[in-house]
């Protein structure tokens, strides 16, 4: 029997893949074949929406179990909930929420690059942003709302001068600035600024935002900021429009319309497909071995994308084919950042009970210092996605969502995630006096690989190509030597990378502003 023949074949359908696959398929006419090892499409990109005792996501119908199996395929768990999952999904608790399986937001709305990509091709999605932004004191639980060129109710005049000093460093930066920063860490960037522990708190806060990282060792300062250097070129700020998220049925949105992209030009998405081995002859790719259901299957190709993260490849790509060197790395250097995300359902709206505009965005940095056994002082980041779009809670019902950036072994620390949730509930139930009282339900979920896996700070990503390797490209948030960036920013920016060392063309610039590049 004769195998089916594709001009591109891209193992993973995620944002990265699926992005990859609609903008060859739809702007070099090339075929596409993408293999998905999971049932459901969007890689990470995964988004639940309750109806009656069952979640949804796509056609699949999930109960608890199915819920779980869901999150394990995205590296996350359920850290803890209330009531137990059983009780929430048997009394139907969710009907008529959507939620995510971990934190995600966009940056900029439809300026920023999934707006720029979804408007190029032609698949455009709501991305409503923030409208406000406020900080709570974790020492006093105070509110202090931002105002633009306000002062920093919780510091003192000096550490005011010397914020706003380092932001606006920040924001003027020049391409010369930003290629030098690319060589330390956020923290060496910080401590060579400021001995100032509350300046240092709020930026390293801001910067766990962006990055995942509460840490700023671990951060590298070129690519966070890049994201403050470009909020000025497009005309945001931290006030206006630099977080958003996607209406109902939630992130997932995006990936459903890529992939409409991805058949409408010809491409064929194959779910439940996992590649078991890329082939090669004299060096250069040949196809790819396949696991399905209903058996073995194989498929050739001259080019093979891969979007998996680096750590996860070696099953299907063996060592032996990279340089020792980068392999060594990977091993010994390269980390996961993680993510402790709580979301909550509830019959008030804290925040305009609170005076704040109800799409606004909170920070509460520093909640737990890194003295206290953790790599990084514990910051929290929170909004209220229901107030952006009212589509993601049933009718008087509302939801706030809650990110943490740990790292990856301290999720799996129960001690340590139970610590923080615990400190991230009182701080928020004693700055919403209704909070607790109001709440119906709390699902808080851990996932020890938010994005791809992170080169030590000062290395660049491994890049798209690799020496030896004909016709094999990487793409994702963990690929590219020249990306930038974090999550789904990075994605973007690494898969038109990508598509660009396939086709020769230009694609980074066709549809993205140079602010973007």
């Amino acid at each position: 029997m004769t195998e089916a023949h594709y001009d591109v074949i891209i193992i993973g359908a995620g944002l990265s893949g699926l992005t990859i696959g609609a903008i060859l398929g739809a702007e070099a006419s090339q075929r596409v074949l993408i293999l998905e090892s999971q049932d459901y499409l969007g890689g990470r990109l995964v988004s639940f929406t309750g109806r009656g005792d069952r979640l949804i996501l796509g056609g699949l119908k999930l109960g608890p179990d199915d819920f779980r199996r869901i999150l394990a395929s995205v590296y996350t768990w359920v850290g803890w909930s209330e009531p137990d999952l059983e009780t929430i999904f048997r009394t139907g608790l969710l009907d008529g929420f959507s939620f995510e399986a971990g934190g995600h937001a966009t940056f900029w709305g439809t300026r920023g690059r999934v707006g720029h990509l979804l408007a190029y091709l032609d698949k455009p999605v709501d991305l409503p942003g923030n409208e406000g932004f406020s900080v709570i004191d974790p020492e006093t639980c105070l509110l202090h709302p931002m105002e633009r060129g306000g002062r920093y109710g919780w510091m003192s005049e000096d550490s005011n001068r010397t914020a706003k000093r380092l932001l606006r460093e920040m924001a003027l930066a020049s391409p010369e600035d930003l290629a030098a920063w690319d060589r330390i860490s956020f923290g060496q960037w910080l401590n060579e600024r400021t001995a100032d522990r509350k300046v240092y708190e709020f930026l390293a806060a801001i910067a766990s935002i962006h990055m995942v990282m509460g840490e700023p060792e671990m951060i590298p300062a070129g690519d966070f900021i890049r994201f403050m250097s470009t909020a000025g070129k497009i005309g945001m700020n931290l006030i206006s429009g630099s977080t958003g998220i996607v209406p109902k049925p939630g992130f997932v949105y995006i990936a459903e319309r890529l992939a409409e992209k991805v058949t409408e030009s010809g491409g064929r998405i194959e779910s439940g497909a996992r590649v078991t081995g890329v082939r090669f002859e004299g060096g250069r790719v040949r196809g790819v071995e396949v696991g399905t259901a209903a058996g073995p299957a194989s498929y050739s190709a001259d080019r093979v994308v891969c979007t998996v993260p680096v750590k996860k490849i070696w099953s299907f790509l063996p060592k032996a084919l990279f340089p020792e060197p980068l392999v060594k790395k990977v091993d010994e250097e390269f980390f996961s950042v993680g993510m402790l995300t709580g979301y909550v359902g509830l019959t008030s709206d804290p925040l305009a009970e609170a005076g704040l505009n109800p799409r606004s965005w909170l920070l509460a940095p520093s909640i737990i210092k890194a003295s206290d056994g953790y790599i990084g002082d514990v910051d929290i980041v929170s909004i209220m996605p229901s107030n952006h779009s009212p589509t993601l809670a049933p009718p008087d019902k509302h939801t706030i969502a809650y990110s943490i950036a740990l790292t990856d072994a301290e999720l799996r620390d129960k001690a340590k995630v139970d610590r923080v949730i615990e400190t991230a509930r009182e701080i928020f139930h004693k700055t919403f006096h209704r909070l607790k009282e109001d709440t119906i339900w709390e699902i808080w979920t851990c996932s020890d690989k938010g994005f791809g896996d992170w080169p030590p700070p000062g290395d660049r990503r491994p890049d798209t190509v690799q020496p030896g390797l004909e016709g094999l490209f990487f793409a994702g948030d963990g690929y590219g030597a020249d990306t930038w960036g974090s999550g789904m920013d990075a994605a973007i920016y690494s898969a038109l990378l990508c598509v660009d060392a396939m086709t020769g063309e230009r694609f980074v610039e066709k549809i993205m502003p140079e602010y973007h590049r």
